[in-house]
């Protein structure tokens, strides 16, 4: 579906959960740090204490720190992302015995330098949060109604949740990226 939609473009960085599905898509991947969050919180609720509660609290310090990104200087960043790899490095040669904890660290070991893309790289985000928000209302939609009932119905309403949400990035309303795109505005010719 990926290689579909996007052909031959390929992003300078795709930030996504580890769904193998996704990887090689971008020239270099963010991993979503909320999923792996997630994933940590889960090996430790299973019992995990030796390296999945040190790996959440190195996650929330990341995320931290990215939320201030826009008031720090680059040497600064660079400091930050040494000592994250720093840490990182030191948790992973943790003894590791609980089956969840260890699958955390082999699966972590497998994506460790897509962890941190974000210090370096000041427009990419260290969620895909904004693109599964984007996501909910069709998400919700398919729930409620329990499913299109036409192909054509299913494109209809795919294309116009994508010219509104469009929109709203522009600071459009949902009636005008519509009426934009029905009729959209004119654009004078400045060759002429």
């Amino acid at each position: 579906v990926i290689t579909d939609f996007l052909g031959d473009a390929q992003p300078d960085v795709w930030v996504a959960d580890r769904y193998g599905a996704q990887n090689g898509h971008g020239k270099q991947r963010q991993v979503c740090l909320a999923h792996l969050l997630r994933d940590a919180q889960y090996a430790i609720d299973c019992g995990d204490m030796v390296f999945a509660p040190a790996f959440k609290a190195l996650l929330k310090r990341a995320c931290n720190i990215g939320k201030r990104r826009d008031r720090l200087k680059d040497a600064t960043l660079l400091d930050y992302h040494r000592r994250l790899d720093r840490d990182l490095t030191d948790l992973l040669r943790r003894n590791v015995v609980h089956p969840q904890g260890r699958k955390l660290v082999r699966a972590i070991k497998k994506c460790r330098n897509d962890l941190f893309v974000f210090m370096t790289r000041r427009d990419v985000p260290t969620t895909n949060n904004g693109s599964e928000r984007a996501l909910r209302m069709s998400v919700i939609f398919r729930k409620v109604t329990g499913c299109f009932r036409s192909v054509w119905g299913a494109k209809l309403y795919a294309a116009t949740v994508s010219v509104i949400a469009t929109g709203k990035l522009h600071g459009k309303t949902a009636l005008k990226a519509i009426a934009d795109v029905i009729n959209p505005p004119t654009v004078l010719n400045r060759a002429a």
